[in-house]
C-alpha cells in the first residue's frame, strides 16, 4: 500500500521478479517507451524469449541445443534452424549469408545484414563460407543466399573461401541451381586490376548454374565510399526481398529509433563503421584484402 501521504503509484514498466524465481536473475526486457513503434521490437522479442525459457530451463534443454547444433553441421535438406522460431516471429522464413572475408569487413557487413533481415521477418544466419558445405547450395530452395564476396590480392579469393572457390570452379557443384535464389555483394578496390574480381565471379558462376538473381550485383569501391555502397546495396536487396516495404511484421529505421531498445538494430551507419577495423596505413594489400 502506498503511504499516506504520498502521491499516486506510478505505472513501471520494469517486470516484478515471480515469487518461484525469488528475486534471482535479471528481469526480463521491456521496450522502455509506452508504445513501442512495432512488433518486432527486439526488446518485446527478449521478454517473450526469457519467459519461454524460464519455463523449459533443464538439462535437457541443453540436450536439446546440442541435438539442433548438430543437425544444422550435418543435415541435408539446405540450411537448418538452430532454434526453433515461431512463424509470428519469422515470418519470412530463413535466409543464409555467407562471407569470404581477409581482414573482417565483409564479416562485419554479414553481422550488420543478418540484424537487419531480422528486423525484417527473417530468421537470419550470417556463415563463414568454410564453415558451409558447398554441395549444400543445392538444397538451399527455401532460404535465400546471400553472398558478401572480398577479393584477396590479385583477384584472389579470400584465406576462407577457397574451398568453395575450388569446389565450384572444378564442376563439382552440378549444373542446377534452379531452385536457389540469391544476392551478391563484391568488396574491392578499384585502384587494383582486379576490381571486385571474387563477387563478379559468384554472381556470373551462381547465375550460370541457373540459380535466379534476386537483384543486380553491388559493387563496393574500398578507395571512395564501400560503407556508402553496401548501403545502397541493401536498400535495392531489401526492396526486392521485401516489396512493399519492411513487411513481415519488420519496421522501418526511423520507426526502430523511437525506441531507445531498438535503436541499435537499425543503426546500421554507425554499426558498420564501427565494426570495420580502424583505418591505418598497412601497405599497398591493405585495400584489396577484405
Amino acid at each position: 500500500l502506498a503511504r499516506a501521504g504520498a502521491g499516486p503509484a506510478s505505472l513501471s514498466t520494469t517486470p516484478l521478479a515471480s515469487a518461484a524465481g525469488g528475486g534471482a536473475g535479471p528481469a526480463a526486457a521491456t521496450c522502455p517507451t509506452a508504445t513501442c513503434p512495432t512488433a518486432a521490437c527486439p526488446a518485446a522479442a527478449s521478454s517473450a524469449a526469457a519467459a519461454s525459457a524460464s519455463a523449459g530451463r533443464t538439462g535437457a534443454g541443453a540436450g536439446a541445443r546440442s541435438g539442433a547444433g548438430s543437425a544444422a553441421a550435418g543435415g541435408g535438406g539446405g540450411v537448418q534452424l538452430t532454434r526453433a522460431v515461431s512463424d509470428s516471429h519469422y515470418p519470412r522464413g530463413p535466409l543464409l549469408i555467407l562471407w569470404g572475408s581477409q581482414t573482417g569487413t565483409a564479416e562485419s557487413f554479414g553481422k550488420v545484414l543478418a540484424e537487419e533481415a531480422r528486423q525484417r521477418g527473417f530468421d537470419a544466419r550470417s556463415l563463414d563460407l568454410e564453415e558451409y558445405a558447398p554441395e549444400r547450395l543445392a538444397e538451399e530452395d527455401e532460404a535465400p543466399v546471400v553472398f558478401l564476396m572480398a577479393t584477396h590480392g590479385e583477384g584472389e579469393p579470400t584465406d576462407n573461401a577457397v574451398p568453395f572457390y575450388s569446389f565450384v570452379e572444378a564442376e563439382r557443384m552440378g549444373t542446377n541451381l534452379k531452385s536457389l535464389r540469391f544476392a551478391a555483394f563484391a568488396l574491392g578496390n578499384k585502384q587494383y586490376q582486379h576490381y571486385c574480381a571474387m563477387g563478379k565471379w559468384v554472381d556470373a558462376k551462381v547465375s550460370a548454374l541457373g540459380a535466379e538473381r534476386i537483384c543486380p550485383l553491388g559493387l563496393g569501391d574500398d578507395d571512395d565510399d564501400l560503407d556508402g555502397d553496401f548501403e545502397r546495396w541493401r536498400e535495392t536487396l531489401w526492396a526486392a526481398l521485401c516489396p512493399g516495404g519492411g513487411g513481415g511484421g519488420g519496421a522501418s529505421c526511423s520507426e526502430l529509433a523511437r525506441c531507445s531498445r531498438c535503436s541499435s538494430a537499425c543503426a546500421s551507419r554507425s554499426i558498420t563503421s564501427s565494426m570495420r577495423p580502424t583505418s591505418v596505413f598497412l601497405g599497398p594489400e591493405r585495400a584489396a584484402s577484405r
